[in-house]
């Protein structure tokens, strides 16, 4: 089945993917094998700050792999808006997951996300796979 849509990755899958788990690694390279991926700059800064040092390589190699959105001032505006809207009834949404939400909304593109809670904006959000409580990395 051809995409007619491109995916934006958000931070999250792309560190469970970094963290072994087969299911992330999986789903990566199905949607990765009908087009390219993008992700926000944004997830740049979160997986560079919150990578191992043994992960260093690997992963420069990830980003590498994506297509990279910036926040434009209109990305920037959009997520000022949702911020208004959403910071009161929903607690615990970052500076950076706004940005994120703005960008799929302004650019068009399908979040894929762990974290659906961080994204109000998007009523009907599903996360793209699940990874079951105590499951192994690599199973």
């Amino acid at each position: 089945m051809a995409r007619d849509v491109v995916i934006l990755v958000d931070s999250d899958v792309l560190i469970a993917h970094l963290r072994g788990v087969a299911v992330a690694r999986d789903w990566l390279l199905n949607v990765r094998s009908r087009g390219p991926l993008t992700m926000s700059v944004v997830s740049i800064a979160e997986l560079i700050g919150g990578m191992r040092t043994v992960e260093r390589r690997e992963v420069w190699r990830l980003l590498a792999s994506f297509r990279v959105e910036p926040v434009t001032e209109i990305i920037a505006r959009r997520a000022g808006d949702m911020m208004r809207r959403y910071r009161r009834s929903h607690n615990g949404i970052g500076l950076g997951d706004y940005l994120i939400g703005a960008t799929a909304d302004v650019r068009g593109l399908e979040l894929a996300t762990l974290n659906v809670r961080h994204f109000p904006m998007f009523e009907h959000l599903q996360p793209p796979f699940a990874i079951t409580d105590g499951q192994p990395p690599g199973e």
